[in-house]
């Protein structure tokens, strides 16, 4: 077997004049070998584990709610945005949704609000709605807050508006353009492709709140 010592010390403790190892029977298996450097290995910092160099840093998600269905306007019904994880909000500017907690400026913090309701809600209009999850960081759904208090609940026809300058310029929506029209800005969001999910129905929806988001992995 080998034995390994402690480096710069033989057997008795005592300090060598050079930096060896010292060696027994050399009759090591290639079996013992094997197990041996299993054990050392597991022994070694898991790296990639500990730092997210290959999943990503897990984040919450900020969620974009298109409202496609007919109206007097064409196909632009609504625009909405909710944000999940520790500090959620729901905000649907100049919109219909009501809840017993959410305010004059049609924000709804807190774990009052149901990503599931919100959408049954706009799905009574048609089937043409889809939600679009995208990885934030704490800092950038701070921003998007502060712009949600700072435009409030908005005016008539101006929730896409809203939505726009509540997240253009911000982490995966910074070349998103202003826009009055549902339909324009999910086009825009299709085509800038840094949605990590989408659901068009309330399970799929449950599907991308279940599933943790990390930033700067695959999709």
């Amino acid at each position: 077997m080998i034995r390994i010592n402690k480096r710069g010390y033989d057997a008795f403790g005592v300090e060598p004049d050079d930096d060896v190892y010292e060696t027994g029977q050399r009759s090591t298996t290639a079996l013992e070998l094997r197990d041996f450097g299993e054990e050392a290995n597991s022994r070694l910092p898991k790296w990639g584990t500990e730092r997210g160099s290959d999943k990503g840093v897990e984040v919450a998600a900020t969620y974009v709610m298109s409202n496609t269905n007919p109206s007097v306007l064409g196909d632009n019904t609504h625009t909405g945005v909710f944000i999940d994880g520790d500090d959620p909000v729901l905000w649907d500017p100049a919109g219909n949704y009501t809840h017993r907690e959410m305010g004059s400026g049609r924000a709804l913090y807190g774990s009052e609000f149901s990503p599931e309701d919100y959408l049954r809600f706009q799905l009574t209009d048609g089937p043409d709605v889809t939600v679009r999850k995208f990885n934030t960081t704490p800092e950038q759904e701070a921003e998007i807050k502060k712009r949600i208090d700072d435009i409030g609940g908005g005016g008539f026809l101006t929730c896409t508006k809203n939505v726009t300058e509540a997240i253009s310029g911000i982490g995966p929506f910074g070349e998103v353009e202003e826009t009055w029209w549902p339909a324009k800005l999910d086009n825009q969001l299709r085509s800038l492709d840094k949605h990590v999910g989408e659901a068009n129905d309330v399970q799929g929806l449950r599907h991308l709140l279940a599933k943790k988001n990390r930033l700067g992995a695959s999709k």
